[in-house]
């Protein structure tokens, strides 16, 4: 059977000792239309595997026979391509956290959430469709080119970066961002995503169009870059729009005084060619784990906190309210 043919059914392999729990998962994984095998220990897994390829792995951190983060290199040994995500109890955080250091790519909690499990499955399958996509772009660049460092370069920044700004994208900010959670759960710390829009970036394109465009939304990344800490990230989600990550900040304090720098570092002048052009941007901040606790709930909590921002006037910041959205009245931090 060629490769492409394994790729066209979805399947998922349930490690798990518990037979419940395989079961359920089964059934349910059955209606949504995937193939599912099950394995109790990891030697049981490891046996399955080798007789076929899985596009998800759903790997206990515990099992009877070993611990499921040491099945890691031996299935990545087997299918490359697999996505492996770990299933863990609040009090095996820290092994999740090596195990996406280790290759895993993603982690689930217990007791399971189990429309968590499936948007975390279809999330990793989507990621999964992209690898191959640019595995694919990899064997074609490959014939053409010489050196094998500049095809793997290629391909990496094809996957992770945005080619117009240089900066990560929404992929790249996605894995940076599961990984601070992780840690700022275990350490009981806090972090800041903010998402910014350039305000009437529509008149700039009218004025010097596409390509003048372009060279702005290239200099507003690298203003953010320069602006912020080693350790924070700068992503660029597509057309105007841009993420940053603060982690290890005290509160929304610290996330206000970045957000005033950032608004005063864009309205400063850009000169391209002999054009002077003035911007501003409207910034929506959500804190975790205050205002979200996953990747995809505090994104969301920033956007509704940027439209706000764009509803008060643009140029300036406004902070997620919960309460806002519920009751309708506008309940400020008093840092926004």
């Amino acid at each position: 059977m060629r490769k492409e043919e394994i790729y066209k059914k979805e399947s998922i392999l349930i490690v798990d000792d518990d037979e419940g729990t395989c079961r359920t998962l089964s059934l349910i994984f059955g209606k949504k239309g995937y193939e599912t095998e099950t394995a109790g220990t990891g030697q049981e897994a490891l046996e399955k595997a080798q007789r076929r390829f899985f596009n998800v792995a759903l790997l206990d951190i515990r099992l009877p026979d070993t611990e499921g983060i040491e099945l890691l290199a031996p299935l990545d040994r087997m299918h490359p391509d697999m996505m492996i995500i770990m299933v863990t109890a609040y009090a095996s955080m820290e092994n999740a956290v090596r195990a996406l250091n280790d290759g895993a790519s993603a982690y689930i909690t217990k007791p399971l959430n189990m429309d968590r499990v499936l948007t975390v499955v279809t999330e990793s399958i989507k990621k999964q469709r992209q690898v191959m996509k640019y595995r694919r772009l990899y064997e074609e660049a490959k014939r053409e080119l010489t050196e094998r460092k500049q095809v793997e370069e290629t391909i990496r920044y094809l996957a992770y970066y945005d080619p117009l700004s240089g900066l990560p994208n929404r992929l790249l900010f996605n894995h940076r961002l599961t990984l601070e959670l992780a840690h700022a759960h275990r350490n009981q710390q806090k972090l800041a995503v903010m998402l910014l829009d350039l305000d009437r970036f529509k008149d700039v394109n009218d004025t010097l169009g596409h390509s003048g465009g372009d060279k702005l939304l290239q200099a507003v990344g690298s203003r953010l870059t320069s602006l912020l800490r080693k350790s924070d990230t700068t992503a660029r989600m597509g057309g105007d729009e841009y993420l940053l990550l603060l982690p290890e900040i005290k509160g929304m304090e610290d996330a206000a005084e970045i957000a005033q720098k950032v608004l005063e570092a864009i309205r400063k002048l850009f000169m391209f060619d002999s054009h002077e052009l003035r911007v501003t941007t409207s910034i929506g901040v959500a804190i975790y784990p205050d205002d979200g606790e996953d990747t995809d709930t505090l994104i969301k909590s920033a956007d509704i906190a940027m439209y706000r921002a764009k509803d008060e006037g643009r140029d300036n910041y406004q902070c997620y309210s919960g309460k806002e959205e519920k009751v309708g009245q506008k309940t400020k931090h008093p840092y926004c």
